[in-house]
């Protein structure tokens, strides 16, 4: 299941470009290579895709988000994207992964991560933050990789304690 996160302080989000480009993270991770690092990238690029398919028209949302994620997380962010625009809020900021571990089991993924989401969170129309996220959030991704060889989230979890 994937939420938006709460976090530490509030700023103002920026104004968002019209439909911005959707690329993929800046850096890979030095510790992670082969197969791990292919992990790591769908897994940081999930993020940056899922945290701007608000500022796009919803008819993009659903092919853009099934290129990072599949099965019941791709349907749960649709609907969690639906709800969010009715009720008027949008998210704001970027999370940053601070991934520790890569797990592979086939084509099957998991990654720990102690994400820094302390920029980001949800705002309300006018752009005012309503919720921000916190410096160590301890998440668990589990990816899987496609029939056509790319990786893609099919679940978040959001483990108790700290990181």
């Amino acid at each position: 299941m994937i939420a938006v996160v709460v976090a530490g302080c509030a700023q103002a989000p920026k104004p968002a470009a019209p439909e911005p480009p959707i690329a993929p993270p800046p850096h890979a991770d030095a510790r992670f290579s082969g197969e791990q690092a292919a992990v790591v990238d769908a897994y940081e690029r999930f993020w940056v895709v899922s945290r701007g398919l608000p500022q796009h028209p919803a008819e993009r949302w659903r092919p853009e988000l099934e290129q990072v994620a599949a099965g019941p997380m791709a349907e749960t962010i649709l609907v969690n994207l639906d709800r969010q625009r009715e009720q008027g809020i949008t998210l704001y900021g970027e999370v940053h992964p601070r991934i520790s571990d890569v797990r592979l089991d086939s084509d099957r993924a998991v990654v720990t991560d102690c994400q820094d989401s302390s920029s980001s969170g949800q705002a309300d129309a006018s752009g005012k933050p309503k919720t921000v996220g916190v410096a160590r959030n301890p998440v668990s991704g589990t990816l899987q990789r496609g029939a056509d060889g790319a990786w893609r989230v099919t679940r978040i979890d959001y483990p108790m304690g700290g990181c």
